[in-house]
């Protein structure tokens, strides 16, 4: 069934990107890439403007610097633009496009391209890099992270999401009757390895510079407002009303967190900062 606007974009992943641990896991990023020294700068899938604003906070000199601010959702570059449309030091340019059209949505060459926790949705991942690269002037720095790679779990956090998944199917079937429905199933995105992505973003004409993955403990709150996002319940719970399968897994959630007294779980991040080739 189709979602309004207002449904989908209060199942959107805004609400963890404003966490703060979410923020230190971005700002690592663009520390790997030593973005600020750059004058042209795209933030691709720039959401709300949480990552913008991270960059515009290392600007060396900011009023000879551009950041092209792109995304394909309307809404989202509303709230951006509300957040940062009165910077004067800086010049921010909000551009609605898809990812994948990068090529004809910026004029001209950038020396950065920052991608956050989203190259995973791209099912063509080499197009988009091919893209990228054109972009780039030469030796400018794409920088891309994730926490959807195969890897991104740690084996100890295994038996905490087993716990979380029964708990919530029971509290669905308990409380809204109902049960997933896997013919509704939606279909998993392939997910690479370090070494798989390392590997395209070379054959795309990239030198790596730095590549690491690190475990970030995320607080209850990071997954509570994960169980909010519409990837993850279709994902876990598919043919289950978002609305209602939030509330099944946010419950969930809490009752393992307070059974296991504990405060964080593990996942894995991958980062990497490559130059154009």
């Amino acid at each position: 069934m189709a979602e309004n606007d207002n449904s989908t974009e209060e199942f959107s992943f805004t609400a963890f990107s404003n966490l703060p641990f979410y923020r230190q896991v971005n700002a690592r990023l663009l520390d790997l890439a030593e973005v600020g020294r750059q004058r042209r700068i795209i933030d691709l899938g720039c959401g709300t403007g949480g990552v913008t604003k991270l960059i515009l906070e290392r600007l060396q000199s900011a009023k000879e610097t551009v950041i092209f601010a792109v995304d394909h959702s309307a809404s989202a570059l509303r709230d951006a633009v509300s957040e940062l449309g009165g910077r004067k030091d800086a010049v921010v340019r909000f551009v609605q496009s898809p990812v994948q059209n990068l090529k004809t949505a910026i004029n001209g060459d950038v020396d950065a391209v920052v991608y956050c926790n989203s190259i995973h949705y791209v099912p063509d991942k080499q197009s988009l890099l091919a893209q990228i690269r054109d972009k780039l002037s030469p030796n400018g720095i794409l920088a891309i992270n994730t926490s959807f790679f195969e890897g991104s779990h740690p084996p100890s956090s295994e038996e905490f999401f087993r716990r979380w998944l029964m708990r919530s199917l029971r509290i669905l079937k308990r409380e809204h009757g109902m049960m997933p429905d896997a013919s509704q199933k939606v279909e998993s995105r392939q997910h690479l390895t370090a070494v798989e992505y390392e590997t395209l973003l070379e054959e795309s004409g990239f030198r790596i510079v730095k590549s690491e993955v690190t475990d970030i403990d995320g607080p209850e709150s990071g997954w509570y407002h994960i169980s909010g996002f519409r990837d993850w319940i279709e994902g876990v719970l598919p043919g289950v009303p978002l609305d209602t399968g939030r509330q099944a897994l946010q419950k969930g959630l809490h009752q393992v967190f307070e059974e296991r007294g504990i405060e964080t779980i593990p996942r894995r991040w991958l980062s990497i900062s490559a130059a154009r080739a």
